[in-house]
């Protein structure tokens, strides 16, 4: 098991909006920051998440207007977080049990970073392929 933390490998800064932030900005923060998720806070707090996929089966499939709508009517809560000082191997068996991609890093209460399921397994890889002793 390693020592390595949920925090040591998080994505900072994280993208961030507000409630009020209409899906259309949030889609060219995606865009322009080239991420799969942007986190929503209130008061460095994270409250919901939204996904490429949220934008396209929320806005895009039900024919809504992505410049009328705000985060907070698509975004998927509660979000699930964890500490930033938990280990990856925790934070990847959140992400089986709960059947996510990404998880909230938080310090506290306080969103200090977005980890990926991708970003953990190619750490564990790394981790093992450094622990395996060369023929």
């Amino acid at each position: 098991m390693s020592q390595v933390t949920a925090g040591s490998l998080a994505r900072k800064p994280v993208p961030t909006a507000l409630l009020s932030t209409h899906v259309s900005d949030v889609a060219r923060m995606i865009v322009k920051q080239n991420v799969g998720a942007v986190v929503i806070a209130r008061d460095y707090e994270p409250v919901g998440i939204i996904t490429e996929r949220d934008i396209i089966e929320r806005v895009v499939l039900k024919n809504k207007d992505i410049n009328e709508v705000v985060a907070q009517e698509i975004m998927t809560t509660p979000v699930l977080t964890i500490d930033s000082n938990r280990t990856i191997e925790k934070a990847l068996e959140i992400m089986n049990k709960n059947h996510l991609r990404r998880l909230v890093v938080v310090k506290g209460q306080k969103l200090v970073g977005l980890i990926t399921e991708r970003r953990l397994l190619l750490a564990v890889s790394s981790l093992n392929k450094a622990r395996t002793p060369n023929p």
